[in-house]
């Protein structure tokens, strides 16, 4: 039995994912934008971890998550509107729908004067007809493999592995290693007691 998708196609972000970024990605800073801000735990938990960004931007096509703009991060004239008001973002950070990603990750690196962090399932970098060509031609600078979560928080379905793809317009900016495995970094639940 499949589960229905939610709305939007929003499944947030745990502290703990955005730990293993900004850990190994000390790089990010200025202007940065998140045009897939859903209920901002990753917003909160990056400005928790790096207080010094000088700017942040977020968008939802959801009004009722509240966003600062309400619009689609997959329409070209919206980002277009954006840098025309706001300037180009230094980083542009999200996790953005599964469905959507390629469209939104197109239009970010396009924009984006520093670089692009973008949550996806691993099974993004497969060179599909859809967005094979485009990978071939802006393959990621760096990622960082992420412990299996379930995005539902049931522990059955959508439960997937994920990984941050970063894009830079300068490599030498990231710090080695370029494959990371984020080992460690997802909380284990505590298990229950056993009985005699």
């Amino acid at each position: 039995m499949t589960t229905p998708r939610r709305p939007f196609d929003a499944y947030d972000t745990p502290a703990w994912q955005v730990d293993a970024l900004v850990d190994h990605v000390p790089a990010i800073g200025g202007a940065i934008w998140e045009p897939c801000v859903g209920d901002g735990s990753l917003v909160a938990r990056l400005i928790e971890r790096r207080p010094d960004i000088d700017f942040l931007l977020t968008m939802d096509l959801d009004p009722a998550r509240v966003p600062m703009i309400v619009g689609d991060a997959t329409d070209a004239l919206q980002w277009r509107t954006l840098v025309h008001t706001y300037g180009r973002p230094s980083w542009v950070i999200t996790n953005p729908p599964f469905k959507d990603a390629h469209a939104i990750l197109a239009l970010a690196v396009e924009h984006a004067t520093v670089g692009v962090i973008v949550l996806t399932r691993l099974s993004f970098s497969e060179p599909t007809k859809d967005r094979g060509a485009w990978l071939k031609t802006h393959p990621h600078d760096q990622r960082i493999v992420l412990p299996r979560h379930s995005y539902t928080r049931n522990g059955r379905h959508d439960s997937v592995t994920t990984e941050w793809l970063i894009y830079a317009r300068d490599w030498r900016i990231l710090t080695p290693p370029f494959g990371i495995c984020a080992h460690g970094y997802k909380p284990h639940a505590p298990r229950a007691p056993r009985h005699p």
